[in-house]
């Protein structure tokens, strides 16, 4: 089996990860959703510049967070676990990332916020369809 293509499947399928973020006296999480990029092995997401997980992503580019549906059978349970270093977009970068943006969520071109790119350092899938409790891994 080949897992990046495993993974990279599991990412275009799905639209909506938590992010956490952090300093070294602050920590929150956030809902977001994302367009998944598989040539930069990367998200982009659209979050506020004010918002606390933003304003905390300014000071730490280096975040955590998952990807999971939520079935009801156990061994339909999927989902990641990642690792990124996340950056807000500007110029050319800002607009081929939007424009990949409204083309999954149109009505997002109503909402006044920057996009960001999480470049994936590492992700670990749990896909229990495979093989109860089977691990998959990818790392830059």
């Amino acid at each position: 089996m080949n897992e990046t293509k495993h993974i990279s499947a599991f990412l275009k399928n799905n639209h909506l990860l938590t992010l956490c973020a952090n300093t070294h006296s602050d920590l929150w999480c956030a809902s977001c959703y994302y367009v998944f990029d598989q040539k930069q092995m990367s998200l982009f997401i659209m979050t506020s510049d004010s918002s606390h997980h933003s304003q905390l992503m300014m000071l730490n580019k280096n975040i955590v967070g998952t990807i999971a549906p939520q079935p009801q059978n156990i061994i339909d349970i999927k989902g990641i676990q990642f690792k990124g270093d996340i950056e807000k977009l500007r110029d050319k970068a800002a607009e081929r990332a939007n424009t990949l943006y409204y083309t999954t969520f149109p009505e997002a071109k109503f909402i006044s916020a920057p996009i960001w790119r999480i470049k994936l350092t590492m992700i670990k899938m749990t896909d229990n369809s495979l093989t109860f409790g089977k691990k998959l891994f990818w790392h830059q």
